[in-house]
């Protein structure tokens, strides 16, 4: 079960870059101004919420979209991991 799960997540990682061919956002990914496009209004919340990601645009130093991309979504997998890994460590307990 372990290597049937690794596998899918390599082959997830290798089909990231796939979105960067895409002319829409990702969903749940719009900035105020597409928000105000799609939706019609901006809510408070989103308006003062001042969220600023910690990688914009995925990008990583100057390695370019498709390596950004690619190490992008191997950081979020090591986060999932260590989350749930934590979370059934603490469950255990």
């Amino acid at each position: 079960m372990r290597k049937k799960l690794i596998i899918f997540l390599l082959i997830m990682v290798a089909l990231t870059p796939l979105g960067l061919i895409s002319e829409y956002s990702a969903w749940g990914e719009w900035g105020v101004e597409e928000f105000q496009t799609l939706v019609g209004y901006i809510p408070e919340g989103v308006k003062d919420a001042g969220i600023n990601a910690p990688m914009p645009d995925y990008e990583v130093g100057n390695l370019g979209a498709i390596l950004s991309t690619i190490i992008s979504a191997i950081i979020g997998v090591a986060m999932s991991f260590g989350f749930f890994y934590a979370l059934k460590r603490i469950k255990v307990k």
